[in-house]
């Protein structure tokens, strides 16, 4: 793969294991330098910053929850200080739990909307303030499949609240920093097999399900994100991509 990022500086949250871990091995290929985020899980964090040097790419690894207002502010301050800056921001980071909605407490509602919503507005804006210096930036936000219509998902229902507002959220920004140099975009997965099939009662999805005969993978996603903050990419800003081999569309 061509080093087309060389130079550039990233951060994905959430990258200690599955999509943002492949987004962040992803853009290493690609030449960026990478700062790794993760919650709890540092090994998983310490192993994908491993991939990320021998891609021939600088790393560092940052603990952090985003879900918290001053954390997504330190992540991004940490970046610039152990990088030397910030040009691309993936927020991948989408906290949801399996069950009614009816059954969630106030308070697991509120942490659900605070770790996709508002961590995505929280890390954006720490972000912007320096890729408007520098009048460069990409930014790609993890959506999921049917949030651009605020399509209803049986289970994850305040995620999906969250995932849709991320949506309403990228094409404001987009309209309003493309005059900076920077682009807004979204990324919304359908069933990622390395991820959404690891609950059991998903297991007995069947590759008919998806018009392309399969689930998706992290890579998938990963090579989505990729193109949005590619070269070739320059003009697409506001964009919503569906990652989900056409399941229902």
């Amino acid at each position: 793969m061509q080093r087309f990022l060389a130079g550039r500086k990233a951060l994905v949250t959430g990258s200690s294991s599955g999509i943002g871990a492949a987004i962040a091995t992803t853009l290493a290929t690609a030449g960026a330098d990478v700062a790794i985020n993760y919650c709890t899980n540092e090994a998983g964090a310490k192993s994908v910053a491993a991939k990320v040097e021998a891609a021939g790419s600088r790393a560092v690894v940052l603990a952090g929850d985003v879900t918290r207002l001053a954390d997504c502010q330190r992540i991004v301050a940490e970046t610039v200080a152990e990088l030397g800056g910030i040009d691309i921001l993936i927020n991948n980071v989408g906290v949801f739990a399996y069950k009614k909605a009816r059954d969630h407490t106030a308070h697991e509602f509120e942490r659900i909307i605070a770790g996709t919503l508002n961590a995505t507005f929280h890390c954006s804006m720490a972000a912007l303030v320096h890729m408007r210096q520098a009048g460069w930036g990409r930014i790609v936000n993890l959506g999921a499949q049917g949030a651009e219509r605020a399509g209803a998902r049986v289970d994850i229902v305040p995620h999906m609240a969250g995932k849709a507002g991320v949506v309403a959220l990228s094409r404001g920004l987009a309209v309003e920093e493309g005059p900076y140099g920077i682009t807004v975009n979204v990324v919304c997965p359908g069933w990622i097999k390395d991820v959404n099939l690891q609950r059991q009662q998903a297991l007995t999805m069947v590759d008919a399900d998806s018009p392309v005969g399969r689930p998706g993978t992290s890579q998938d996603v990963a090579d989505a994100v990729l193109y949005l903050v590619s070269p070739q990419a320059s003009f697409v800003n506001g964009a919503v991509i569906a990652v989900s081999g056409g399941w229902q569309l």
